[in-house]
C-alpha cells in the first residue's frame, strides 16, 4: 500500500494573522503495510515497511493512553478501509503538537539558524537533460544571473519576465537562498496563489529534492508566514514578521493597511518581491510598493503589460521570450479544435461534445477538462450539458464565488484526485491554481485580454512526461476579442507560432507606447488613440518642404456641410497628426436631400522630416489624399507610384503571393486580369509575364525571421494585413518608406519578367489610334460615374464616350470626349526634365463638364480628372501611353510558347492531312504516330494511360 504522510514541522506558530511554520522534512510516499494495533481503547494501525521500518502509528482521533516506547511517532489523520492501493493522510497532524510558547520563543532563532545555513550552500547548477540530478532550467539560471548583476550596480526596482510554466517559484525560491535575504515579504494577487507560494517557500521545491545539485542538503528550509489577515497595529507587525524568513500575502490585504503598520513592514523586510505584477499597478498597491523605496524590489510575470493602459514600472532586467520557451521545449504544443456554429446553444452543445470525445481519446487516462465561462449563471448552464452528455463517463464539477469555500475544497480535492474530470468555472480557477493535468480548455466564453490568454496557455502546456499535448476548443463563429487576438482565433489557427509572436510584440509595443502617446498635446474627448487599431495601409508622397504645416489640415477637406466635424491631435515630436473626420453624405438609393448617413473617417499623417517622405492612411483604404498632402506640405507634393512602391517587397524572403493583379498589354478584350491563391505566383509562366504590367501585387513572407503579408497597388497604396496602434503604425510606414526611397533597390525585381514602363517627356512620333477611360472609370459599373455640363444636364458614363482625334504622327495628342448632345476637346502637354516628367490635359474648346467618378466622389473638371488618373493611349504598333509611363510593343517576334521548348517530330510516312486515325486505326495519321511515339518513350514500371477518344 503507497501511503502520503504530512510534513513533519519543526516549528509551528498560529495567531490571528495568520500561520507560521518550519518544516524539518517534508511531506512523502512510502510504501508499507497497515497492521493494526491497539492502545487500551483506542484502535489505530502500524505503518510498517516490508524492511521492518516502523513509519508511524496512525488513529482517526487522539489515543487517551501514554505514547507507546520508541521513537516512532503518532498521526491523526481521518481515514476509513486500509484495504487500499493508496492511503492519503496528507491533512493529518503528528500528536503530540509543540506548546505554542516553546514555538514562540523559538521563532527569531529558527529563522536565524535558517539563514546562517544557506551561507556557501547554494550552486548554479543546471538542470541535467538525461535526468541524473536535478539543476536550474535556463530561463531560472538566466534571470538568476540578471538578479545579482543588477544587484551588484543598482537598487532600482527590477522585472523578470518567465512564461507561465518555466519556472518563476523556483526562482524566487534561489533568489531567497542564493543572496540569504535577512526577509522577504512576498506579494500576490490571491488567495490561492497565497497558499500555493506559501507551501513552495515551506518546502523550498526541487531545492530540497533527492537528487538535486543546487542546494546542499544541510541547508534549512525557511521559517514562512502566511499573513492572513491584517495588522492593526505596530505590536501586530512585531509579533509576526521578526521570527519569520519569509511571509507570504495578498495585494488585498496590503493595500488597505494603516500608515504605521505599512511603516512597520518596511522596517522589518530587506525585500519584496511581487509575483503576477501586472496587477500590481492600481493606486494602492503602488502606495505600498513606494514605500519600499529603499529596499530591494523584485517583480515576477508572464505578461509584463496591462490591458487598461496603466504605467508599467520597473526596469526590465530579463525576458525570456515565450518562443525560446516553446523551442526548449518547456510548453507543450497546443492543438485547437474549431467549432463554427452561429446559435450560441448549439455552439455549447458542440464544445462540449468535442471535450468529451478529446476525454475519450485521451490515452494518458489523466487529462483534465476545463470549461470556462463569464458568469456563474453561465457556469450552471454549460455544467448542466456536461452533466448529462457525460453521464456515466465522466464526473463533471463546477466552482465559482457563488459556492461556500468549503464546498471549493471537496470539488477541487476529486479534481487532484483524479474522481472527476471536468471542471466548469468562471474565469480560470484562480491564479495559482497548478494542476498540470489541466490539458483541455473548453472556450464556452473567450477571455478577451492578451495578457490572460498568455497565462490561461502557459497553464495547459506545462511538460510532463506522462501528459500528452494541450487542446483548445472553441465556437469561433461567435468571437468578440481584440484585434491583436484574431489570429488565434481564425480559421486553422497555429496558436504555436501565433502566441510567441503576440507575446513578444506585445511587450515590446507597451514599452514605447506610453512614451508615443504622451507626446499628443491636444486628446479627441472620449477617443483614446491608444485604442484605435488602423489597417496598415497608406499612400506615400515624395515632399520638398523644410518642415510640415499640420495646422493647415482642414484646408485639405474641400467639401463639407456645417454638420461635418473635424477633429485632430497632434504630436510634435514625432510628427504625427490624427484626425477624425465625421461627415454627412446622400445615400444611393435616395436623392432626397434631407436622406443623409454619417461616415466616420479614420485619417493619420506622418512627416519624415529625413526621408522627405509623407505618410497618408485613411480608413476608407481608397484614394490618394492628394488635397490633404498639399495642405500640410505644399502643391509640390508627388505621389509615388509603380514602379517605386514594389520596393516594398524588398527584404521579404519566403515571398508567396497570393494576389497578383495585371494589366493586359497585348489585346484590348481583357484589359486586366486578377489572380488570388496559395501560390499564384508560380502559375503565371514568363509568356503570361511578358505581355502585362503590374497592377496590384500581395503576399506573405518573412522579414527578420518574422511572418508578415505585404501588398503594393500600381497607383501608390501599399498595406500589410494588420491593424495595429498608432504608433506601431508609425514604425511600419517609416520602415516601408525606408525601402521605397531607397534607389539602390530594384523595383523590378518581384515578379520579374513583367513589361517595364518607363517615364517619357514629350508624345512619341507613333500613330495614336484609339484611347480608354482610365482604370478608376471603368473598374466600376459605368451607371456610378457620372458626367454632367449644368445641374440639368447630366448622364452616366456609359453614355459618353472618348476618342483621339486625326493627328500627324509628330502632333500633338487631342483626345474627343462627347455625348449625343455635346462634346469636349483636351490637349497632351508635357513638363520638366530628367525623367521627372509631369503629364496634364488642358481644356482646348467645348463644353466644360465635370465627372463624378462614384457616389461618393467629388465632382471634377474632366481635364482635372484626366490629369490624375490618366486615360490609356495605344498606338499603331501595340505600345501604350498613360501619363508620362510609355509602355513599349514586346517585339515583333514575341510567341506565346518558349521556341526552346519546341520538339521537332519526323512526320516521314504520315499523311499530314490525316489528323485521326480513326476505328481502324490508320497507320499513316498524325494521332497513330504520337500514339506510338509515346508508348516508345514510356519508362517501364511506370503507370500510364493513353485514352483515344
Amino acid at each position: 500500500m503507497r501511503v502520503k504522510l504530512p510534513a513533519v514541522l519543526s516549528v509551528s506558530q498560529k495567531s490571528s494573522l495568520g500561520l507560521i511554520s518550519q518544516i524539518s522534512y517534508p511531506s512523502r510516499d512510502i510504501e508499507c503495510e497497515a497492521v493494526p494495533f491497539t492502545l487500551e481503547k483506542s484502535v489505530g494501525y502500524l505503518l510498517r515497511g516490508d524492511d521492518g521500518i516502523e513509519y508511524a502509528y496512525i488513529f482517526p482521533t487522539k489515543p487517551k493512553s501514554a505514547i507507546p516506547s520508541g521513537n516512532t511517532p503518532i498521526l491523526i489523520a481521518k481515514f476509513g478501509s486500509v484495504d487500499v492501493d493508496e492511503l492519503d493522510l496528507s491533512d493529518g497532524k503528528w500528536w503530540p503538537e509543540a506548546e505554542p510558547a516553546i514555538v514562540a520563543a523559538a521563532l527569531t532563532k529558527a529563522a536565524g539558524a535558517a539563514r546562517i545555513s544557506w551561507q556557501h550552500a547554494f550552486r548554479f547548477s543546471e538542470e541535467d537533460p538525461s535526468g541524473s540530478h536535478i539543476g536550474l532550467r535556463k530561463p531560472q539560471l538566466g534571470a538568476l544571473h540578471a538578479i545579482h548583476a543588477h544587484w551588484s550596480i543598482s537598487d532600482e526596482i527590477a522585472t523578470i519576465v518567465m512564461p507561465t510554466g518555466t519556472g518563476k517559484t523556483e526562482t524566487m525560491l534561489s533568489v531567497l537562498v542564493s543572496c540569504r535575504c535577512e526577509r522577504v515579504l512576498v506579494v500576490v494577487p490571491s488567495d490561492a496563489l497565497r497558499t500555493q507560494l506559501a507551501e513552495k517557500f515551506e518546502t523550498l521545491g526541487m531545492l530540497k529534492k533527492p537528487n538535486s545539485k543546487i542546494l546542499n542538503e544541510f541547508a534549512f528550509r525557511p521559517v514562512v508566514g502566511r499573513l492572513q489577515s491584517k495588522p492593526a497595529t505596530i505590536e501586530d507587525v512585531d509579533a509576526f514578521f521578526p521570527g519569520c524568513n519569509v511571509v507570504v500575502t495578498t495585494s488585498q490585504l496590503l493595500s488597505g493597511l494603516a500608515q504605521p503598520a505599512r511603516k512597520r513592514i518596511v522596517h522589518w523586510c530587506s525585500h519584496l518581491f511581487i509575483d503576477e505584477a501586472h496587477h500590481a499597478e492600481a493606486k494602492t498597491w503602488r502606495t505600498f510598493r513606494d514605500a519600499f523605496s529603499e529596499k530591494r524590489v523584485l517583480q515576477f510575470t508572464a505578461t509584463p503589460f496591462r490591458e487598461d493602459g496603466q504605467k508599467i514600472d520597473g526596469k526590465l532586467i530579463y525576458i525570456y521570450p515565450l518562443k525560446t520557451a516553446q523551442e526548449e521545449g518547456y510548453f507543450k504544443p497546443i492543438k485547437f479544435h474549431e467549432i463554427s456554429e452561429f446559435n450560441s446553444e448549439t455552439g455549447d452543445i458542440a464544445i462540449a461534445k468535442a471535450a468529451l470525445q478529446a476525454l475519450d481519446d485521451d490515452r494518458t487516462g489523466k487529462h483534465i477538462v476545463m470549461a470556462r465561462v463569464d458568469t456563474k449563471a453561465r457556469a450552471e448552464e454549460v455544467f448542466k450539458l456536461y452533466q448529462q452528455y457525460g453521464a456515466g463517463r465522466y464526473e463533471a464539477i463546477v466552482i465559482h464565488s457563488g459556492i461556500k469555500a468549503s464546498q471549493v475544497r471537496i470539488e477541487k480535492q476529486k479534481l487532484f484526485s483524479g474522481a472527476a474530470r471536468i471542471v466548469v468555472c468562471v474565469d480560470m480557477l484562480g491564479e495559482g491554481f497548478d494542476l498540470p493535468e489541466l490539458k483541455i480548455a473548453a472556450f464556452h466564453d473567450i477571455r478577451k485580454s492578451l495578457a490572460i490568454t498568455l497565462q490561461l496557455a502557459g497553464r495547459f502546456t506545462r511538460t510532463r512526461e506522462d501528459l500528452g499535448d494541450a487542446l483548445f476548443i472553441t465556437n469561433t463563429a461567435l468571437i468578440e476579442v481584440r484585434d491583436e487576438l484574431q489570429q488565434l482565433y481564425s480559421r486553422d489557427p497555429d496558436w504555436n507560432s501565433l502566441l510567441p509572436e503576440l507575446s513578444g510584440t506585445a511587450i515590446d509595443e507597451e514599452l514605447s507606447t506610453q512614451k508615443f502617446f504622451k507626446g499628443f498635446k491636444r486628446i479627441i474627448d472620449k477617443v483614446p488613440l491608444k485604442d484605435l487599431r488602423p489597417a496598415a495601409s497608406m499612400v506615400v508622397y515624395q515632399t520638398e518642404c523644410k518642415t510640415w504645416r499640420p495646422s493647415d489640415f482642414k484646408k485639405g477637406f474641400r467639401r463639407g456641410s456645417p454638420r461635418d466635424r473635424l477633429f485632430f491631435s497632434l504630436n510634435d515630436e514625432e510628427n504625427t497628426l490624427v484626425i477624425l473626420a465625421v461627415t454627412e453624405n446622400g445615400v444611393r438609393w435616395s436623392e432626397v436631400e434631407s436622406i443623409k448617413e454619417t461616415n466616420w473617417e479614420l485619417l493619420i499623417a506622418i512627416w519624415d522630416s529625413s526621408l522627405e517622405l509623407l505618410f497618408i492612411h485613411g480608413s476608407g483604404i481608397s484614394g490618394e489624399y492628394k488635397e490633404l498632402a498639399k495642405a500640410l506640405c505644399g502643391n509640390d507634393v508627388k505621389l509615388i507610384v509603380a514602379p517605386d512602391v514594389f520596393r516594398s517587397f524588398h527584404g521579404v524572403t519566403r515571398l508567396v503571393m497570393n494576389n497578383v493583379g495585371l494589366e493586359e498589354h497585348l489585346g484590348r478584350q481583357v484589359r486586366y486580369t486578377g489572380r488570388m491563391g496559395s501560390d499564384v505566383e508560380a502559375r503565371i509562366g514568363q509568356d503570361a509575364r511578358r505581355t502585362a504590367k503590374r497592377a496590384v501585387l500581395a503576399g506573405t513572407g518573412y522579414q527578420d525571421q518574422t511572418k508578415i503579408t505585404v501588398g503594393a497597388a500600381k497607383r501608390g497604396r501599399v498595406w500589410s494585413n494588420q491593424r495595429l496602434r498608432i504608433d506601431s503604425f508609425s514604425r511600419w510606414a517609416r520602415e516601408l518608406g525606408r525601402k521605397i526611397s531607397d534607389d539602390t533597390i530594384d523595383p523590378n525585381v518581384v515578379l520579374a519578367g513583367t513589361l517595364k514602363p518607363r517615364q517619357i517627356g514629350s508624345v512619341p512620333v507613333l500613330a495614336a489610334i484609339s484611347v480608354e477611360w482610365p482604370r478608376e472609370v471603368w473598374e466600376r459599373p459605368l451607371s456610378t460615374s457620372i458626367i454632367a455640363i449644368s445641374k440639368v444636364k447630366a448622364t452616366n458614363a456609359s453614355f459618353v464616350d472618348i476618342e483621339v482625334t486625326p493627328r500627324g504622327d509628330a502632333d500633338p495628342i487631342v483626345l474627343r470626349v462627347f455625348a449625343e448632345d455635346w462634346e469636349s476637346f483636351y490637349r497632351l502637354e508635357f513638363s520638366g526634365k530628367d525623367e521627372d516628367y509631369t503629364a496634364t490635359f488642358t481644356h482646348i474648346r467645348g463644353s466644360k463638364p465635370y465627372i463624378t467618378p462614384g457616389p461618393r466622389s467629388d465632382a471634377v473638371l474632366i481635364e482635372e480628372f484626366l490629369t490624375e488618373y490618366p486615360p490609356t493611349i495605344w498606338f499603331a504598333d501595340g505600345s501604350s501611353l498613360e501619363g508620362t509611363e510609355f509602355t513599349e510593343h514586346p517585339g515583333k517576334d514575341l510567341l506565346p510558347y518558349r521556341r526552346e521548348l519546341v520538339q521537332v517530330e519526323d512526320w516521314t510516312g504520315v499523311d499530314v492531312t490525316s489528323e485521326s486515325q480513326g476505328p481502324t486505326k490508320k497507320t499513316d495519321s498524325i494521332q497513330y504516330r504520337i500514339i506510338q511515339n509515346l508508348q516508345k518513350d514510356h519508362i517501364p514500371r511506370r503507370k500510364s494511360t493513353v485514352t483515344h477518344d
